[in-house]
């Protein structure tokens, strides 16, 4: 799990914003969280701005314990896939992450579990 919100410059062609969805759960599969798939969310939307005065902002909720190096390694995946779709440089690009335990994290009304890394579930 993470959920990602992407906010995008307005007028972005809904091809641009699909490959953009698409590459980012991708890479989440890559940096984050390998082979978790079940509650990977990502969205993307429009909103009145300029890219590098305030756009594109992404934001990253999820359960605590992913390592920096993780974090990091998403965030340059990200950086890359807005440099090819939107040609947005990595300075204009403003990532946040959102650490909440996993009991304050629902789908179909039930919490999900403690985050842990795919080597150690059985």
């Amino acid at each position: 799990m993470p959920l990602i919100r992407v906010v995008v410059p307005e007028g972005t062609s809904p091809e641009k914003k699909d490959n953009i969805r698409t590459n980012i759960k991708e890479a989440v599969l890559r940096t984050l969280a390998p082979k978790e798939t079940k509650y990977d969310y990502v969205s993307i939307s429009e909103a009145f701005g300029v890219i590098g005065d305030g756009l594109p902002v992404v934001d990253v909720d999820l359960r605590p314990g992913r390592s920096p190096e993780r974090k990091k390694a998403l965030v340059d995946e990200i950086s890359r896939i807005l440099l090819e779709e939107l040609n947005v440089k990595e300075e204009d690009i403003y990532v946040l992450f959102r650490e909440n335990p996993a009991e304050n994290h629902y789908t179909g009304g039930t919490p999900l579990p403690e985050w842990k890394p795919a080597s150690e579930l059985t």
